[in-house]
């Protein structure tokens, strides 16, 4: 009997003779794409055991569909989907990005449950890859210290007010007149068409703190922002606009809430258990 079962387990237990059908999945974990303004960008998607189901993108940010299986929804033409035959990347194309492309996007299957992955478009200011501003970050000037507090690359939600402190440190010389600040190559001013700008000096004999405030920032705030004493030397920092919240900033605002809205309930059945607890005990003393 053992030697007739025997061929049957052996192929069985061949790779590739059968395999049971699974249901879709993503392929790859989720990523980052960051892109140069102005050039195309590509969010990766890759879908295994898709079968039947299809395949949608969308912006988190507004829930707009994107496209739809091979059909594009959007009436932005800047946006497609590539999908080479017989294979399963689901890839979407953005020509020209803007820094308003700039956000969460998701991938979703159709599938029981629909199964999701995002993706987070990061849209750099033209400014960063030119020449001549690439060339000053290997410039160095030891006339003044100059340094931005904090790191440099942010990451920060629209809405948001950008906070950017610029020290220069200048004991024993002779401290700058004026700090200007930039994005890009751009000057920023009190009355610069942006609005919304606040500029603020703070001078002593051995340092002076420079601090700029933009209200209510956009993706098109994105970009290289540089602080320049005219004493010389600069310090720079790179700024990403984020138009949506990650996935771990929502389910914890949710979690946060959640437990908010349950510490009422919580405080009310602790007196209640202590009240119990009380005349439990006076009966038990009374009885005594």
């Amino acid at each position: 009997m053992y030697k007739l079962l025997l061929p049957v387990l052996l192929v069985l237990a061949t790779p590739g003779w059968c395999s049971w059908p699974g249901g879709p999945s993503f392929v790859d974990p989720p990523v980052n794409v960051t892109v140069s303004e102005g050039s195309h960008a590509f969010l990766p998607c890759r879908v295994a055991n898709l079968g039947d189901r299809s395949v949608t993108w969308m912006r988190r940010r507004n829930l707009h569909i994107i496209t739809a299986g091979l059909l594009t929804y959007s009436p932005d033409d800047r946006y497609r989907v590539l999908h080479p035959a017989n294979t399963d990347e689901w890839t979407l194309h953005i020509r020209h990005a803007q820094p308003g492309d700039g956000g969460w996007y998701e991938c979703q299957v159709n599938s029981d449950p629909k199964i999701t992955t995002p993706v987070l478009l990061i849209v750099r200011d033209k400014s960063l890859d030119d020449p001549f501003y690439m060339h000053e970050l290997d410039t160095t000037d030891n006339s003044t210290q100059v340094h931005i507090e904090g790191a440099h690359e942010r990451y920060i939600q629209r809405g948001s007010i950008l906070a950017i402190t610029c020290t220069v440190d200048h004991k024993g010389r002779a401290g700058p007149r004026q700090v200007a600040w930039y994005q890009g190559a751009a000057r920023l001013h009190y009355d610069s068409p942006r609005g919304g700008i606040a500029l603020q000096t703070e001078k002593t004999p051995s340092r002076t703190v420079s601090r700029l405030k933009l209200s209510a920032v956009t993706p098109r705030d994105s970009g290289r922002y540089s602080c320049r004493p005219d004493t010389g030397g600069f310090a720079s920092v790179t700024v990403h606009i984020q138009s949506d919240q990650p996935q771990a900033a929502v389910h914890q605002s949710s979690r946060s809430a959640a437990l908010a809205a349950a510490a009422p309930l919580l405080v009310t059945a602790t007196l209640l258990t202590g009240h119990l607890t009380s005349a439990h005990l006076t009966s038990l003393s009374t009885y005594r």
